[in-house]
């Protein structure tokens, strides 16, 4: 029997050594840029380094598929980059601009999305923050206070005095296969930049889709507001202050109609226009008119603008950021 015990015990015991020396390695192999994957546009963005820039764009969705980069930069004559991804509320845009800015990339101007939905994204989008995105940084006290706000109370203390455990809880995400993929993925060569990937039409599409597909219900949903985001987003002011950038925030536009889907649309608009006051924020509203906001023919969804409607869109802002 004891030697039985014997057994199981240094089963264990080596189990938890190679559980160890797995966590340390995931620790030193998931903070390299250069295995960050392409594919997402978050790493893709956290892993841009020593670049000099006229002007960022940082946001949602909204903002990350509202511009035709190569447009812009041809329109405004100037050099930008497009940081923002899809499902990134306030938060994650910190944590995105924080690690753009670590990496030692410069810009004078940037320009954050901002509008009803991102006050809060756990709410009002459909896929809000993720925590594997950032748990790679968990040892930087900005990410592991933000990560922190989204963790069960068990994670909280299992990271707090086993933190390589992390990589075992999200497996999924940090697993030997994973590491096989960037390690195979870091070798082929980024044909284009990821904020490029989008082009514009000049021409207009012959089918718009069914109205009914734009809405849900009318008067019944209702905008929330989280402090922690609205936190978030002040946070965002104060780091490009401390960089001595200047900050305009500006909403892309939306189907009109969303202000009827949503019964305080306009009171959460004032709640919005609010904080930016009391930070002496510039804003660009919307760039469309009351009826190119009420036609099918620009958008792809309620929230999010086809390739035409990108194009007047990064047209009209062209002209903006010109001045």
């Amino acid at each position: 029997m004891k030697k039985f015990l014997s057994y199981i015990a240094i089963f264990f015991a080596v189990a938890a050594l190679l559980l160890f020396i797995y966590g340390q390695f995931c620790e030193k192999f998931f903070l390299e840029r250069k295995y960050f994957p392409n594919e997402s546009r978050r790493a893709w963005a956290m892993k841009q380094f020593n670049g000099q820039y006229d002007y960022a764009v940082l946001g949602s969705s909204r903002a990350e598929g509202a511009f035709d980069m190569k447009l812009l930069d041809s329109l405004s004559r100037k050099n930008g980059i497009n940081i923002s991804s899809n499902g990134s509320g306030f938060v994650d845009n910190f944590l995105v601009f924080h690690k753009f800015l670590e990496n030692k990339n410069a810009i004078k101007t940037l320009y954050l999305q901002v509008d009803n939905y991102s006050l809060d994204p756990e709410g009002n989008f459909s896929n809000a923050f993720h925590v594997f995105n950032f748990l790679p940084f968990w040892k930087d006290a900005v990410y592991r206070n933000a990560i922190t706000h989204y963790l069960p109370q068990k994670d909280k203390v299992l990271f707090k005095y086993l933190p390589w455990m992390r990589f075992y809880v999200y497996n999924k995400y940090f697993s030997p296969l994973e590491v096989s993929r960037r390690i195979f993925l870091s070798r082929k060569k980024e044909k284009k930049r990821a904020d490029q990937l989008l082009i514009s039409s000049t021409i207009k599409p012959e089918k718009v889709g069914d109205s009914s597909r734009f809405f849900f219900k009318n008067n019944s949903d209702r905008f929330s507001v989280n402090q922690f985001d609205v936190e978030y987003m002040e946070k965002i002011f104060s780091l490009a202050k401390e960089n001595n950038i200047d900050v305009v925030c500006f909403t892309a536009p939306d189907f009109s109609a969303q202000k009827l889907r949503f019964s305080n649309y306009t009171e959460t608009e004032k709640l919005l226009f609010n904080i930016l006051n009391k930070n002496k924020i510039n804003y660009y509203p919307s760039n469309f008119t009351d009826a190119e906001s009420s036609d099918l023919i620009y958008f792809k969804d309620p929230e999010h603008l086809n390739r035409y409607g990108v194009r007047l869109h990064t047209i009209r802002f062209a002209q903006l950021i010109s001045k």
